[in-house]
């Protein structure tokens, strides 16, 4: 920062020590210059000519404050002295200095009428008491001009300047709330992931564990194998978290190894895992041909979170699991028929709680631009039906807004008020 500019940063912190300063130096200036009619010497300064600039200089200190009473005084100082004088002084500086304090804090409707009424008083004045006529007394307009010019100018650059602050604020700001709206989503994806892939495994291994207590003493091979079940869902568990928290702790640097993302073509070994619970399943494979990743990963996703929501509230179902793809969409179908009261797998069922599955599968529908349907059937039992847009993910959008409708709303749950059609509320 340079001398001068340290000068104004001190003046713009001491106010009153700059309007003081100000005062000062007109006061020595019309004390040295007291004016001078057209070629002749300078007049003498009187004791009433001294106290009328002291009295025009020492307003200015207040110049803040009271803006239109100082420039009153000025401008009345101004014209006493050329009535008593009959000649043009730089006590019009002091006026000058009022009129731009007028132009910087007053509205537009008031500076104008300030400074036209100032020109219009100043130029009279000196017009009848100096020498000269009006064009010779103009100089005086020309400086209470200059002064409210200079005001306007310098309170456009600070609205200016201002404006680029305000503008500068709000696109950090918008940049916060970005980041942040995106560690949300990130949060939400993971937490999603997280639920997905775990979910099901736990209550396999829940009701496993269940059928191994339940058919320990009568059954010990059973129970054996029930017990091998869940050990072997406890390490597709660990190994799968293993691989879920390597890529969040990943820098970046690709070191660290990544699963293949779930696809259709392994819902024979999925579903395997849940016959293995006690479900019997009905199914038929999709056609074959590829489809976009996303759409793979949330037929994959939505089926899981079915069959394990059917383990949850209704074992020993019978499941029926429908894929039919049309032109353009793929319709994913899973009904069951509740289940039997009697199976001694309902025994190991989880407890109904505050699960995000529904919510979880809604929210993967729906970013794809896709439709989703739950609720309970007539005849007893739960339906999903999932249509999945298929030319979602070819476009190259970001992932997170591919095939996402302008309609498309996630915080909107259709068929919501079905959830709690079902006894206990499937979750």
């Amino acid at each position: 920062m340079g001398v001068p500019a340290r000068w104004y940063a001190g003046l713009k912190l001491h106010p009153v020590a700059c309007d003081c300063a100000i005062a000062l130096v007109l006061l020595v200036i019309n004390l040295a210059q007291p004016g001078a009619a057209h070629g002749q010497r300078q007049i003498d300064l009187t004791f009433g000519r001294v106290v009328i600039i002291v009295i025009a200089c020492a307003a200015l200190v207040f110049r803040r404050r009271a803006p239109l009473i100082v420039l009153a005084i000025t401008t009345a100082a101004a014209v006493a002295y050329a009535v008593t004088t009959e000649v043009k002084s730089a006590i019009a500086l002091a006026m000058a200095c009022a009129i731009y304090t007028v132009v910087m804090q007053k509205d537009r409707r008031t500076r104008s009428i300030a400074v036209v009424a100032t020109v219009v008083i100043m130029v009279g004045t000196t017009t009848l008491f100096t020498d000269g006529g009006v064009l010779e007394n103009l100089p005086v307009a020309v400086l209470v001009l200059f002064a409210g010019a200079l005001a306007e100018a310098v309170r456009y650059r600070q609205a200016y300047q201002a404006e680029l602050e305000d503008r500068v604020r709000r696109a950090e700001q918008s940049r916060e709330e970005e980041a942040e709206r995106r560690v949300i989503d990130e949060r939400l994806r993971i937490a999603h992931e997280l639920h997905d892939v775990i979910a099901h495994h736990i209550a396999l291994m829940n009701v496993q564990a269940g059928v191994a207590s339940h058919l320990l003493r009568d059954q010990p091979d059973e129970a054996d194998r029930a017990l091998a079940l869940v050990r072997e869902g406890g390490r597709t568990v660990l190994r799968e978290l293993t691989v879920l928290l390597g890529v969040l702790r990943r820098s970046g640097d690709g070191t660290l190894p990544t699963a293949p993302t779930p696809t259709l073509q392994e819902i024979g070994t999925l579903i395997d895992s849940f016959t293995a619970a006690g479900l019997v399943v009905d199914w038929q494979p999709p056609a074959a041909g590829p489809l976009p990743d996303v759409i793979e990963l949330t037929a994959y996703r939505i089926l899981q979170e079915s069959l394990t929501n059917v383990v949850k509230h209704a074992s020993g179902a019978v499941v029926q699991i429908r894929f039919e793809q049309q032109r353009g969409s793929l319709t994913i179908e899973i009904t069951d028929d509740g289940g039997h009261p009697g199976t001694p797998y309902r025994t190991a069922a989880v407890p109904v709680g505050a699960g995000h599955g529904l919510l979880g599968m809604r929210e993967r529908v729906t970013a794809v631009g896709g439709d989703l349907t739950v609720g309970p059937v007539p005849h007893g039992g739960f339906r999903v039906r999932a249509v999945l847009p298929l030319e979602t993910g070819d476009t190259g959008d970001d992932p997170g807004t591919a095939g996402r409708r302008p309609d498309a709303d996630p915080q909107r749950l259709p068929g919501a008020g079905e959830l709690s059609a079902r006894p206990g509320g499937r979750r």
